[in-house]
């Protein structure tokens, strides 16, 4: 984008619109040398990128907005994003117009779709079927057993790939009306509902429609409005919920009970961002509501991702909820890279407690036995397991070599 660039970059926009915060700013963008991100995209928040910057567009009412996803202040209007770059309206306009009808041929998927779609995209998800622990396949396969999902499996719905489909909800402003049998006016209020789902594929795609390969395997699918991934636990009156645990997938919210059975799912409700960093005016209000709605010394857990972006939104989450009950949340900090791997590395050793020292034992251990051990099946299964802690937690570079120095079968890989 070089090539747009000008001393001046605040000059007026084009004539030809009155207000170019209307016009879809990522179509705009797509002119201008950035890349869409389907996989990432929802129908609200398409995603667009360059070698340097990720941007999430969305809409407030009928004007384009956008923020950059490495946690910045860049976020704004087109307005903004060509004084935060020092980039010529004009050009990247121009750039718009001359390309948008070639961008059309490319099939660019439509966004921002009306609500009609998302009614439709609702009636859609409660015509699905109830989950049926016969279909558990996702579940297993991610260390969750039966007698957990059993006590959110109301709100579960199975698509007609039996694929696992989550509700996400939204608060609703309702705004004041007219009754006109009373000609009384029913006074605004606000409300959480459901706004969307997320399909959970059981066997992620790797190619596109064409055949191409993906950039990585797309493991789920977004259906209407992007909110906050919620399952409460089966027939419980919100006031008798005690605690909530809030990570960046659902899915690690079920892994962080099933890691800690102490827990009482019971009594416990579960969030999940799905990826959402825009905690102002993204999740808080919808946050703010469901801890107006449940007891007022509900528990708070927190557990996001182990990486920048993970530690920088729990800190974000711990200023909110400290503001908002005076009392700090019980942060958990994953030890792999999010609460799943957590839970599979605890199954996959036993390790109760997961840190370096206790891993590092299991480790030795299963080391010394596969050198003083002549038995092949039993080499092989400590192999498999070698091979399996390193996809959740890498292995150290010093403990590969001790490894490869142990004289074994030609046909083993080295670690």
């Amino acid at each position: 984008m070089q090539d747009l660039r000008q001393n001046n970059a605040n000059q007026s926009p084009p004539r030809a619109f009155t207000d170019l915060t209307l016009l879809p700013l990522h179509k705009i963008l797509l002119c201008n040398g950035f890349k869409l991100n389907k996989n990432s995209s929802s129908m609200n928040n398409p995603i667009v990128y360059n070698q340097d910057q990720k941007l999430v567009i969305c809409k407030k009412e009928e004007h384009y907005l956008y923020f950059n996803t490495d946690g910045s202040n860049d976020r704004g209007n087109i307005i903004n994003f060509c004084r935060n770059r020092g980039i010529d309206i004009k050009t990247l306009i121009q750039n718009y117009e001359n390309g948008k009808t070639d961008l059309e041929d490319h099939l660019i998927p439509k966004y921002f779709n009306s609500e009609l779609n998302n009614e439709q995209t609702i009636k859609k998800f409660n015509a699905m079927s109830s989950y049926d622990k016969n279909h558990n396949e996702f579940f297993m396969n991610r260390g969750l057993y039966n007698n957990l999902i059993d006590e959110y499996s109301n709100h579960i719905k199975l698509d007609n790939f039996n694929d696992v489909c989550f509700p996400h909800y939204k608060l609703t402003n309702i705004p004041k009306i007219l009754n006109q049998n009373s000609m009384e006016e029913t006074q605004p209020k606000t409300t959480i509902n459901i706004c969307g789902y997320t399909k959970r594929l059981k066997f992620p795609l790797y190619k596109n429609a064409d055949g191409t390969p993906k950039e990585k395997p797309l493991k789920q699918i977004h259906y209407g409005i992007k909110g906050l991934e919620i399952l409460k636990p089966n027939e419980i009156d919100p006031k008798n919920i005690k605690q909530i645990v809030i990570t960046e997938s659902i899915v690690d919210s079920l892994s962080f009970l099933q890691l800690f059975p102490n827990i009482n799912p019971k009594e416990t409700m579960l969030l999940g961002t799905c990826g959402d960093f825009h905690f102002e005016n993204g999740i808080r209000p919808t946050l703010e509501k469901i801890m107006d709605t449940l007891n007022p010394n509900i528990k708070i857990i927190l557990g996001f991702d182990n990486d920048n972006k993970g530690r920088e939104f729990s800190k974000e989450f711990e200023r909110f909820i400290l503001e908002k009950t005076k009392r700090f949340p019980m942060v958990y900090k994953s030890f792999c890279k999010d609460l799943n791997d957590d839970l599979r590395l605890s199954q996959l050793t036993g390790i109760k407690k997961l840190d370096n020292n206790n891993l590092n034992d299991f480790l030795e251990k299963k080391l010394l036995s596969y050198q003083t051990s002549s038995d092949t099946q039993k080499r092989k299964i400590i192999l498999e397991i070698f091979r399996k802690v390193d996809k959740y937690k890498p292995l150290k570079e010093d403990f590969k070599d001790k490894f490869n120095q142990i004289n074994k079968h030609k046909a083993i890989k080295e670690l």
